[in-house]
Formats: C-alpha cells, sequence, structure tokens
C-alpha cells in the first residue's frame, strides 16, 4: 500500500466528542485520535469506544480526506487496543513511549500484520538510544520525539527549544540511517502566538524534520504551509533534473544554472526528492 505524504498530524483526545466532531473539518493531513495521555484513566474506555465508531463512521461530504490514525497505550492496554482497533483499518496507529523489545516489539509485529502504518514516539532515554535496536520496521514507519516526557526522563529542567537541539538532531540522523521518512517534529505548546510557532517550524524543518504534530486546529494551516512545498522551489527542482540530464546526455558531471550556481549530483538528489515530496503530497 502506498501512502501520501503527510505535512500536519493533529491530535484530537478521542473521549472529547465536540473536538472528535470537528476533526475533518481542520485541513490537517492526518487527526490522530488519542487515547492515551489526553486521556483520564477513568475515561480510556469511552476514547477507544469513541475510536472505534470514528473509523467505522464515513468521512462527511465537504470536508478534507485526512488519514485516521490513533494513539494507543502502552503495554497490555496498548495491546488489548490494537485487537479492537486493526481490524477497522485505520491509516496509522502511533506507538507511544516506544524502546526495544517488550510491548513495542510485539506491537509493531501485530500493525504490520494488519497492513497499518506504524508510528514509533520516541519519549524516554532507553527508547532514543535504542532506537537502532527497534524491531525491523516498514519503510514508510513514521517516528516522532515525545519531548516532554523524554526531558521528564533526562531529568532536565531547561525544556526550551536550545535545550532540545541534540535530541532532535539524534533522531534525524537515527532514522536518516535507516532509510525512514523525515520524522514528525515534536508539538508546540503555545497556540496563541502563531508567528512565533511558524518560525519555529520553520527552524525545524530546516534541520531535518518533514512534518510537525499539532494540538490545535489554528496550528494546522502554518504546519501545511511550512512543510509544503514552496512552487518556486519545485520549478527550480524541475529545471534543475531536466539542465542535468541533458548535462549527462553530453558527457557531462555537472552543469551551471542560469543563474550561476553549479549543479551537481547532490544538487540533483535534493532536486528529486523536492519533485517526489511534491508529488507525495498529491497522489
Amino acid at each position: 500500500m502506498t501512502h501520501r505524504l503527510l505535512r500536519s498530524h493533529l491530535y484530537v483526545p478521542a473521549d472529547r466528542e465536540r473536538f472528535v466532531a470537528k476533526a475533518h473539518s481542520t485541513n490537517a493531513d492526518a487527526v490522530i485520535l488519542d487515547l492515551e495521555d489526553s486521556v483520564a484513566d477513568s475515561r480510556k474506555n469511552a476514547a477507544l469506544d469513541a475510536a472505534l465508531v470514528f473509523l467505522a463512521e464515513e468521512v462527511p461530504e465537504h470536508t478534507t480526506a485526512a488519514e485516521r490514525w490513533v494513539r494507543v497505550n502502552v503495554g497490555d492496554r496498548g495491546i488489548a487496543e490494537l485487537r479492537s482497533l486493526l481490524p477497522l483499518q485505520p491509516d496509522g496507529i502511533w506507538l507511544p513511549k516506544s524502546e526495544p523489545g517488550g510491548w513495542t516489539a510485539d506491537a509493531v509485529a501485530m500493525i504490520t500484520a494488519a497492513g497499518v502504518r506504524p508510528g514509533v514516539m520516541i519519549e524516554s532515554a532507553v527508547g532514543l538510544v535504542g532506537l537502532a535496536q527497534l524491531p525491523t520496521l516498514p519503510p514508510n514507519a513514521l517516528t516522532q520525539l515525545g519531548e516532554v516526557d523524554l526531558a521528564a526522563d533526562l531529568r532536565m529542567r531547561d525544556r526550551s527549544e536550545e535545550a532540545m537541539v541534540p535530541f532532535r538532531a539524534r533522531i534525524i540522523l537515527e532514522t536518516a540511517i535507516r532509510g525512514l521518512p523525515m520524522p514528525v517534529a515534536p508539538v508546540g505548546d503555545r497556540y496563541d502566538d502563531l508567528d512565533e510557532y511558524r518560525a519555529r517550524s520553520i527552524v525545524l524543518r530546516d534541520r531535518g524534520f518533514g512534518s510537525r504534530a499539532c494540538i490545535h486546529p489554528d496550528q494546522v494551516a502554518v504546519v501545511n504551509e511550512v512543510f509544503g512545498v514552496d512552487p518556486n522551489d519545485l520549478e527550480r527542482a524541475l529545471r534543475v533534473v531536466a539542465g542535468f540530464e541533458e548535462a549527462a546526455s553530453a558527457g557531462r558531471g555537472s552543469y551551471v544554472e542560469e543563474d550561476g550556481r553549479m549543479a551537481d549530483l547532490a544538487t540533483v538528489r535534493w532536486a528529486r526528492e523536492l519533485i517526489a515530496r511534491a508529488e507525495g503530497m498529491n497522489p
């Protein structure tokens, strides 16, 4: 099964009926029905029931066809939730607090056997250091850094954006090594300053993240813009590939663009990846 590339992932507490009802009207590329952190223990069963109804419903007319994902709980509860959810074929499942071995391995095996796309959330020191030891993941599996939990696990007092830079770099490096898609950038807990949110999102994009998780519908448009493909960049990418192919047919390994920049294999790799990204967003 092929999957389109996703820019925005909107978390929605599965037990909040009003939020779930509006999930498809947000223009998010993916809606994540959350059964975990945003749901009180006393509401877990109700949240699962709501998620099952959501997955079984037809997408309302005049709304965007957002992918339907679910974040399950950890351990035995998460495994039980998967048994209920997977027959309904969600587009993907997020596994919180993913670490090598244990329930994560069992969950990944169940998800992939069902033909569903897995997402692993790295939220602990063991998970981050052990990312390379996670079970074999399909090439379209997503990863995400859960920074609040990770910072608590690392006993960090400073939880600023700057303090998280080395841990963000680690997940970007590990996903590149494993040939996985660029990781999902972490949530931003402030949604009252969208200019700051946009600026932070641009930094995350430029450092190697491919999309971003959102906790409020107002963040979705910003993320879709930042992690989308700029038409000017796409136009240049198409020119680069065409020019390189023409140069290659003449026996040259590089050529000079109209603006004086040299284009070689590295430039063409960037161009082809950007073109593929644009095509993936509009399959």
